[in-house]
This record gives structure tokens, C-alpha cells and sequence, in this order.
């Protein structure tokens, strides 16, 4: 079997230290993961500490993290959930840490979201402040769910392996919950 069937059967060898050349070749396959799971671990982490820059450094600390501890990932395919658990624990830190809430002014959370998904309509902001609010009120796995799900737009089977839970029970948990934002919403 020549090298090119070989890669395409096992795209993430170079993570297993299969290839004949480590670490060129790890710092290529490494490359292509983070440009893969970057902005999703970016959106997550600002979802947790509603500051861009906090976001880019905890998302910077993920990455090295997962560089340096790569060697420990026993199966490649679940590099996503396995980086979005660092990315986890760099927030619970920065809060430890800072001893600090991951709660900021709704208008400063506004203005934050205005950079970086653009301008939003009165209305919208609106929609967004109730939303926040609604958010801000459920316990943390709940968020958790929510974050995991719709701002790092991750399968349920990975926010399963994540979370350490069924994922059955993740979708029923889930499901319910945007059912009941939604009629608490519509009120």
C-alpha cells in the first residue's frame, strides 16, 4: 500500500506519531485541526466571559495546551469534544482565578455582540436583552447545553462525550429547554 492510501485511510496518523516525520508532519495535521475548531472554541469561550479579549487568550491557551498535550489523546477522531474539554477548563480557571462571574451589563453585552456579529436592530436588541436574561436565569449545565449546542455548533454525540452523559439524555434535555425558552419568550 503506497503512502497516499495509507493517509486516507488514517487522515489523523500524524496525531499517533505514525508518520515518518513527527513533527513536521503533526504541525501540518495540528494546523488544519485548529483552523477547524478555532472560531467555534473562540465563540464558545466569549459565550462564557463576554470579553473578545479574554476569549482570544483563553482560546490561545487551548490550543497550546492541546499542542502540547497531543501525545495524550488516545483516539484522534475525538479531537473536537477532547479540545472543547481544555477549553472548558481554561474558563472554569479564568473564573477561579479571577474570582469573577461569568455575568457582564446586558448593554455591555449588546455593544459586545454588535462587534462581532455586526449591527442589530432595536427589535433584535430587544429580543436579545429578554433572551439574555431568560439565559442568565438557568442553571449552568443548562447554559451549558445551549453553549455547546448552538454557539460552538457542536453534534450531540460530542457535547455527550463532553459532558460525560448519554446523549439521548443531552437531546431530551435540550430540546426541552429551547421548548421552554420559547414559550417563556412568547409571553
Amino acid at each position: 500500500m503506497d503512502e497516499t492510501k495509507a493517509l486516507t485511510k488514517k487522515p489523523l496518523a500524524y496525531l499517533t506519531n505514525e508518520a515518518e516525520e513527527p513533527h513536521q508532519s503533526m504541525t501540518v495535521n495540528f494546523a488544519e485541526l485548529y483552523r477547524k475548531n478555532a472560531a467555534p472554541v473562540f465563540y464558545y469561550l466569549y459565550s462564557r466571559v463576554r470579553s473578545i479579549a479574554v476569549a482570544e487568550d483563553l482560546t490561545s491557551e487551548t490550543f497550546v495546551t492541546a499542542l502540547e498535550n497531543l501525545s495524550r489523546l488516545r483516539d484522534p477522531r475525538k479531537f473536537t469534544p477532547w479540545v472543547f474539554t481544555i477549553a472548558r477548563n481554561k474558563a472554569f480557571d479564568y473564573f477561579r482565578q479571577s474570582l469573577r462571574r461569568p455575568t457582564a451589563g446586558y448593554d455591555e453585552e449588546l455593544d459586545s455582540t454588535k462587534a462581532v456579529g455586526g449591527a442589530l436592530s432595536q427589535t433584535d436588541q430587544d429580543r436579545l436583552f429578554d433572551l439574555e436574561r431568560l439565559v442568565s436565569r438557568l442553571d449552568p449545565l443548562e447554559q451549558e447545553y445551549l453553549r455547546l449546542r448552538i454557539v460552538a455548533n457542536l453534534p450531540f454525540a460530542e457535547i455527550a462525550t463532553i459532558l460525560g452523559e448519554p446523549e439521548t439524555r443531552i437531546k431530551k434535555k435540550y430540546y426541552r429547554l429551547l421548548e421552554r425558552l420559547q414559550a417563556q419568550m412568547e409571553k
